[in-house]
């Protein structure tokens, strides 16, 4: 009785993940029937072994960070599996489900929640204060400054109070809620620990930076695959990329900032190309990313399940023995 509840869970899940990752395709099908795009196949590839590369070392600093906060080395393979498992349940609807997954899963890796989120809430907390300081320099760009400007007027209004409402009842509530309080009372303690590692910090901050800079070349001849655009753009292209995704993170409203961080990257890419072609590769690059998700999310899958296998016949060895 208990497998077909979670099967039928497990489809019910997986459908209505499938409504929400086609629905802006459907919302926007009759702009686009008439749109053709010619892809450059080489850059193309390349775009995807550059994003495959990045979604796969971006687990490093959440792997040092893990170490720091458990006083024992966290294998990078460990980091990796644990959170590509959870990470593609991030486009539920909620946003909570990626981190209640992921902390679900520390037990079985030997690791205790307060370390699991400690370490998540830094990574993330530090990928998005980089993420915004390169959309800044949008503001610089002669290009994009007035298209920035009219976002964020846009964002200053009853989108950002929004923002800041959910923010403010989700900060309340880790110091209402008795469990949550216990949790985020450990947090700051071991935060507080951390504080003095130098080496520590200035390791994470590079390897962010770094990681920043291979997703902007990825995103970069990802659009480049599909409309000749210049490498002096990069760098610009980067941070419309980098204001999208902060954007869509902090938006608390669809799962994995779908549709906003789409919206944002099609705005931005108008002043490039016609605006219906804009929002096609925007589209187009929600889905790039989502194939190197899965993929690595199956091969997380494959090494969980191999390290299962591997642990069960010291078990039955054990039982056996008792």
């Amino acid at each position: 009785m208990i497998p077909k509840i979670r099967q039928f869970f497990g489809f019910l899940i997986a459908g209505v993940l499938l409504f929400f990752l086609i629905n802006p395709f459907i919302q926007t099908q009759t702009q686009l029937n008439a749109l053709t795009i010619e892809i450059q196949a080489h850059w193309l590839i390349l775009s995807f072994s550059i994003l495959l590369f990045y979604r796969s070392v971006y687990t490093a600093p959440f792997a040092t960070l893990l170490s720091a906060l458990t006083k024992k080395r966290v294998p990078f393979r460990s980091a990796f599996t644990l959170f590509h498992l959870a990470n593609i349940t991030r486009y539920l609807p909620g946003r909570i489900w990626g981190v209640v997954r992921i902390l679900s899963l520390s037990r079985r890796f030997g690791l205790s929640k307060t370390a699991v989120g400690s370490s998540l809430t830094l990574h993330v907390g530090i990928e998005t204060t980089l993420g915004g300081l390169i959309a800044i320099t949008l503001l610089f760009s002669k290009q994009m400054r007035d298209t920035a400007t009219e976002v964020l007027e846009i964002l200053s209004g009853n989108t950002l109070l929004l923002m800041l409402a959910v923010m403010g009842i989700l900060a309340g509530s880790l110091f209402c809620i008795p469990k949550l309080a216990e949790h985020t009372d450990r947090f700051f303690k071991t935060l507080t620990l951390l504080v003095k590692n130098v080496r520590l910090w200035v390791n994470v901050l590079v390897s962010h930076s770094l990681l920043w800079s291979c997703q902007g070349l990825a995103f970069f001849f990802f659009v480049k695959s599909l409309v000749p655009i210049s490498l002096t753009d990069a760098a610009v292209l980067t941070a419309c990329f980098a204001f999208a995704w902060v954007v869509g993170f902090l938006s608390f409203l669809t799962p994995g900032g779908l549709g906003i961080r789409e919206g944002l990257l099609g705005v931005f890419l108008a002043n490039y190309l016609p605006p219906s072609q804009a929002t096609l590769i925007a589209l187009l690059c929600r889905l790039w990313m989502l194939t190197a998700e899965i993929i690595l999310a199956s091969i997380a899958f494959l090494l969980y399940r191999k390290n299962d296998v591997q642990k069960t016949p010291k078990t039955l060895w054990q039982y056996r023995r008792g």
